[in-house]
C-alpha cells in the first residue's frame, strides 16, 4: 500500500484507500487509492512481475455505481467505475483520438454482514461521484451519499433530420447508455417540424427541469434560445442551462465545447462522445448571446455567428449536399472558389476597448460543481422517458438513483458486464415510441404553434445600437469597401473542423469580428481556410483579412442580391446589425467558468 500511495504523486491528498476483490472473482485482489484527480489501482493478487499500476482519471468518468450479487446469501457488495478513457492510437490521420468504454467493477468483502460491505461501497461511490461533479471533498470530509445532489432531470430535445439523419441511432447507441452511468435522469422528445422546439420551450414548466439539450447541429439550440427569449419570464428562462450533443452537419459549439475542455479537436461519434462525457460531469458556464436586429424589425438572439458573402453562400448553398454530413461544407466551398463573388457594402462597428492592442486570450481551467433547480417530475407529448433505462439498470444496481432519503429498491442480480447496459426498449421500439400519436400518462396538448409575424422578442435593451434607419453612433469605425466575406462569430469554432477565432471564450464580451476585401486571390483564400482548420489562419499575414474585437456591428449591403446568415440560418437580405450581451444564458461544458487573463 506504501507503495501505491506514493505513486499518486507528490501534492496530490489521498481521499481513500483500500484493498478489494474483483469481478468476475478470480482471486485477484487490488489496491485502490483514490486523489482529487484520479484513481489509482495497483494488483496484490496475483502479484504482477513488475511494478504495474492502472490510473483512472476522473476527468474520463461518467459515475459509479453500487450493487450486490443474485445470491442473497453472499454478502459482498460491488462498485462499478465506468470510465470513457482516449485509446492510444487516432482513429485517422488529422483526427483526435477515439475513446473506449471501460467499466471497472470492485468486490467489497472486508465483513461478514453485506451492510457493512455496502456502506464502504457506497462512500467510495459517493466520494467518486463528488469528484467528477466538482463537489468539494478532502480526507477529512465524512464521505457519504447525503453530499451528493438529486439526480439531474434534462429535457432531450433530438431532431432525426439533422446531419446524415442518424442522430436517433446515436442517441440509443451512445448517448443515453453514458448520461444513465451518470445518474441524469432525462425526457427525450423528437422534434417533427421546424420550430417545434422553439415552441415547446415556450410552453415547459422551468421547475421541472435542470437543463435542456439539444441532439442535433447548431439549429436546434438556435430554436431553443429564442423561444426562451420570448417568454413573459424570459429573464429566468434565459439562465435554464443548455447543453449540445453534435449529430448536425456544423456543430460548432460543440467543438468549442470541446476545445474548451483541452480535447484534440475531433469530428463525428468522437466529438459526440467526448460532449456526452462533458455533459456528464455537467458545470456549467455563462454564455454571451448577440441580439440581431434586421431592417423588417424582426430581434433575435444569437449564440453563434452572422455570415455575409463566401461563408454564408457556402452554408446555403451546400443544402443540397446535406446527406454528406460535415463534408458539405467542403464541397460546398470547392463549388463557390470556382465562381468567387464580391459584394459592396458598408461595414460599421463598435471597437471593443483596447481592441488595437487584442492578443489571444490565455485560459485557467479547473473542475467546478454544477448549479441545479427545484424540479416536479410533468409529462410531456410524445416523449420517451428515461423510465426503461431507469428500471434496467435498477436490476442491477443498488440505490443507484435514489435520494437519501428514499428506499433502495430490492437488489437481485450481479454487477454489469464490460458492454453497455441492454436497453428495456430496442431503437426499433425507441423510433416507434418517438412518433406515437399517443403514450398514456405521457401525453399532453401540444402547445400552440405560433407564426413568426405574432411572435414576441423580449430580452435586454440594446444600448449600443441606433435604429436602422438612423446612422450609426460616432464613437463607431465604417468601412465601405467590396468584400468577399464578413463574419462576426462569438465561439472560437465555426464548424467542428473550422477553428475560426482561436481566442474566443463563451463569456468574453466579444464579437470577433472579420471580413476579407476583394482583390485576395482564389490561391490565398484557399490558404486561409485550410489553416483554418487549425487555427492559424491569422499567422497568414494576409493584407486582405482584418479582424477586431467588437462590442456592436451593422452590415449594410448595397449589392442588391446576396445571403446572410445567423448561426448557420438564412434570414432576409438587407441591413442587419447586432450587439453582445454578456453572459445572458448558461451552458452546460462540463468545466467551471474560465479565468480570462490577457497578455
Amino acid at each position: 500500500m506504501n507503495l501505491l500511495l506514493g505513486a499518486c504523486g507528490e501534492g496530490s491528498e489521498t481521499l481513500l484507500h483500500g484493498e478489494f476483490g474483483a469481478y468476475p472473482p478470480k482471486g485477484t485482489r487490488y489496491a485502490l487509492s483514490l486523489t482529487r484527480t484520479e484513481l489509482h489501482i495497483q494488483r496484490l493478487v496475483p502479484k504482477p512481475d513488475t511494478d504495474h499500476r492502472t490510473v483512472v482519471r476522473l476527468v474520463d468518468v461518467v459515475g459509479c455505481h453500487t450493487m450486490r450479487s443474485h445470491t442473497v446469501a453472499n454478502s459482498s457488495a460491488f462498485f462499478c467505475v465506468y470510465s470513457y478513457p482516449l485509446k492510444k492510437k487516432k482513429v485517422a490521420v488529422g483526427s483526435g483520438r477515439a475513446r473506449q468504454r471501460v467499466a471497472k467493477t470492485f468486490q467489497v468483502d472486508s465483513s461478514d454482514r453485506y451492510e457493512d460491505n455496502l456502506h464502504i461501497a457506497e462512500k467510495w461511490a459517493a466520494a467518486i461521484k463528488c469528484l467528477v461533479l466538482g463537489i468539494s471533498v478532502s480526507s477529512e470530509t465524512e464521505i457519504s451519499r447525503s453530499l451528493l445532489p438529486r439526480p439531474r432531470r434534462l429535457l432531450l430535445l433530438l431532431n432525426p433530420f439533422g446531419g446524415k439523419g442518424n442522430a436517433l441511432q446515436w442517441c440509443q447507441n451512445h448517448i443515453l447508455p453514458m448520461i444513465t452511468e451518470a445518474d441524469v435522469s432525462f425526457n427525450l422528445i423528437q422534434t417533427e417540424r421546424q420550430n417545434h422546439a422553439r415552441e415547446l420551450v415556450q410552453s415547459i414548466s422551468l421547475a421541472e427541469w435542470d437543463g435542456i439539450v439539444a441532439i442535433s447541429g447548431d439549429g436546434l439550440l438556435y430554436e431553443v434560445i429564442n423561444g426562451l427569449m420570448e417568454r413573459p419570464d424570459w429573464e429566468e428562462a434565459i439562465k435554464m442551462p443548455l447543453g449540445i450533443l453534435p449529430c448536425g452537419s456544423g456543430n460548432a459549439v460543440a467543438a468549442a465545447i470541446n476545445f474548451n475542455a483541452g480535447f484534440d479537436q475531433t469530428l463525428g461519434q468522437e466529438l459526440l462522445t467526448n460532449c456526452t462525457l462533458l455533459l456528464c460531469h455537467g458545470a456549467v458556464s455563462p454564455l454571451d448571446l448577440v441580439s440581431i436586429t434586421t431592417s423588417s424589425g424582426s430581434r433575435s438572439f444569437s449564440f453563434l455567428s452572422v455570415a455575409w458573402g463566401f461563408i454564408s453562400d457556402v452554408d446555403i448553398e451546400s443544402e443540397k449536399y446535406r446527406h454528406m454530413g460535415s463534408a458539405r461544407f467542403t464541397l460546398g466551398t470547392m463549388v463557390r472558389l470556382a465562381s468567387l463573388n464580391t459584394y459592396r457594402g458598408r461595414l460599421s462597428y463598435l471597437p471593443a476597448p483596447d481592441s488595437t492592442g487584442h492578443r489571444p486570450i490565455l485560459r485557467s481551467i479547473t473542475m467546478a460543481a454544477n448549479g441545479s433547480l427545484p424540479f416536479q417530475r410533468m409529462p410531456l407529448h410524445r416523449t420517451v422517458s428515461d423510465m426503461g433505462l431507469c428500471e434496467e439498470r435498477r436490476t442491477f444496481c443498488y440505490r443507484g438513483l435514489e435520494s437519501a432519503d428514499e428506499p433502495a429498491p430490492s437488489p437481485n442480480s450481479p454487477p454489469p458486464s464490460s458492454g453497455f447496459p441492454t436497453s428495456a426498449f430496442s431503437f426499433e421500439t425507441l423510433s416507434e415510441q418517438l412518433v406515437a400519436d399517443g403514450l398514456g400518462a405521457q401525453e399532453v396538448a401540444a402547445p400552440t404553434s405560433l407564426p413568426s409575424s405574432t411572435r414576441q422578442m423580449r430580452g435586454p435593451p440594446d444600448n449600443f445600437l441606433a435604429p436602422l434607419d438612423q446612422p450609426v453612433p460616432k464613437s463607431w469605425v465604417t468601412v465601405e469597401d467590396d468584400f468577399v466575406l464578413v463574419l462576426a462569430i462569438y465561439q472560437t469554432h465555426l464548424g467542428a473542423d473550422l477553428f475560426a477565432a482561436p481566442f474566443a471564450c463563451f463569456n468574453d464580451g466579444l464579437i470577433h469580428l472579420a471580413y476579407v476585401k476583394a482583390g485576395i486571390s482564389r490561391a490565398a483564400l484557399i490558404r486561409l481556410f485550410l489553416a483554418m482548420e487549425k487555427g492559424t489562419h491569422f499567422e497568414q499575414g494576409c493584407p486582405h483579412v482584418t479582424n477586431i474585437p467588437v462590442r456592436a456591428f451593422r452590415i449594410e449591403p448595397l449589392t442588391h442580391k446576396g445571403i446572410i446568415t445567423v448561426d448557420g440560418e438564412r434570414v432576409e437580405y438587407g441591413p442587419i446589425q447586432g450587439q453582445i450581451h454578456h453572459g445572458v444564458a448558461n451552458l452546460i461544458t462540463g468545466i467551471s467558468p474560465v479565468k480570462i487573463t490577457k497578455f
